[in-house]
């Protein structure tokens, strides 16, 4: 397994999994706790909530990337970058911060003004991206998915007919695909994998997340580290039955089971607790030593 050097912090097999606590500057990002428009206050908020607590990376994100919401063009997510750089300006404890963005244009300005890495939700559908992180020597997510700026993680051509129960999954070719997008990736020398838990598509089914964090030891086969994005999501919840606030137990039960199969990063808004499991996770797994 490829290690990647994340402006310092290695990630990947041999070291710990690596915590990334989430920042919004965007106001129609539904967990509230995190969305802030004050820089003094989103930078007491990762000293005090993110980094404190055992965030490695913080992710700040300048869109909210719900599919109910419009996409932000490269101009109006630029327009928010300004919130974002004067937040990092005013933190004081060390991180490494990511920007979550598609733009090539916007990642570019945020590396050269003080961010380390880059969080790609599209999986370059910019095509200027890869060339862009390569040239900061930046460390980049990408989240599988076909390339497509307007519908990030949307897989359609999958045979969604043979879906009849939560047992299909034997028979499913949705993770095949996923992991078919990510061998198409223009990667670069410091790509992570994302596989792009949640609700993309349409079409997707809880049952299809579920499948995939089952599967998940197979993204390690690009030979490069992996980010797992299950923070409350909805096929945990419809496990256990529970709303939204009411699902960090199965939450940190996934993280533990992420990183066990292999998960080297770990994205959150629930820090502490999430460092936790994911430390029990690495203890007694296999696949990341």
């Amino acid at each position: 397994m490829t290690t990647v050097d994340a402006a310092g912090l290695p990630i990947g097999d041999g070291h710990p999994p690596r915590i990334m606590g989430v920042l919004n500057v965007s106001a129609e990002s539904p967990y509230d706790p995190s969305v802030f428009d004050d820089p003094e206050a989103a930078a007491t908020y990762v000293d005090e909530e993110l980094i404190e607590e055992g965030a490695d990376i913080v992710d700040i994100g300048l869109e909210s990337a719900n599919k109910r919401f419009e996409v932000l063009s490269a101009e109006e997510e630029r327009a928010r970058l300004d919130v974002a750089l004067e937040t990092i300006d005013r933190v004081d404890r060390d991180a490494i911060f990511s920007i979550e963005t598609r733009y090539a244009s916007v990642a570019d300005a945020a590396l050269s003004r003080g961010f380390d890495m880059v969080n790609d939700i599209c999986g370059f559908a910019d095509p200027g991206m890869p060339e862009v992180c390569a040239s900061h020597d930046a460390a980049v997510v990408a989240m599988a998915g076909p390339p497509d700026l307007e519908r990030p993680g949307a897989i359609d051509d999958v045979d969604w007919a043979e879906r009849r129960s939560p047992e299909w999954a034997a028979e499913s070719d949705y993770v095949d695909r996923l992991l078919a997008t990510i061998e198409d990736l223009p990667a670069t020398e410091k790509t992570i994998v994302d596989p792009a838990f949640g609700g993309w598509s349409d079409r997707k089914t809880l049952a299809d997340d579920r499948e995939t964090l089952r599967r998940l030891a197979a993204f390690r086969e690009f030979d490069a580290p992996v980010l797992v994005s299950i923070n409350r999501k909805n096929f945990l919840g419809d496990l256990v039955d529970r709303r939204t606030s009411d699902r960090l137990p199965a939450s940190l039960a996934g993280t533990a089971l992420a990183v066990e199969r292999g998960a080297d990063v770990i994205r959150t808004h629930d820090v502490a607790a999430t460092r936790d499991a994911a430390l029990v996770g690495d203890a007694f797994g296999s696949v990341r030593s």
